[in-house]
């Protein structure tokens, strides 16, 4: 039993003062936390409260967008009125590349009115652009045998 007579007892010093601790060393933000602001700083950006008036910027992106579809469904309402033969050839080759400039036109609306966040000018120009579509469908679908009415791309001696 001699190892048991050689046990040293500990006694318990008071704790020393503690010095004031550093901050933890900065971790980097989770992915969800990341988003969350990322969020909160589009919204903070793109809110208007109703009694802020517009500044000259913004005014002028509005009023751009707006002109922009005008002009674009102005020329897509026109197309009904197409003064050239469409039926075949070079008057079908230029009424669908104005139907095509039209809808390229109105997607570019579309885009614009989707950053500024213009909820009825967005859906105005979405239903241009389906206009547009239908445009082309109708003299499309003829020619590729899809409708029942056949028709040709080029036109034949008599026409």
């Amino acid at each position: 039993m001699p190892a048991y007579d050689q046990v040293k007892v500990w006694t318990v010093d008071p704790a020393p003062p503690r010095a004031p601790k550093s901050p933890p060393p900065r971790r980097e933000p989770s992915t969800r936390q990341k988003i969350g602001s990322t969020r909160q700083k589009i919204a903070e950006r793109w809110s208007r409260p109703a009694e802020k008036a517009l500044t000259w910027f913004e005014w002028k992106e509005e009023y751009g967008v707006w002109a922009r579809f005008a002009v674009v469904a102005t020329l897509a309402t026109t197309m009904l009125w197409w003064p050239y033969g469409r039926s075949c050839g070079f008057g079908l080759a230029l009424y669908l590349a104005s139907t095509t400039i039209i809808v390229v036109g109105v997607r570019w609306v579309v885009a614009c009115t989707w950053i500024l966040r213009m909820v009825r000018t967005h859906a105005h120009a979405m239903l241009v652009t389906l206009w547009g579509a239908g445009l082309i469908t109708a003299q499309v679908l003829p020619r590729v045998g899809y409708a029942a009415d056949a028709a040709t791309w080029m036109c034949g001696p008599g026409r």
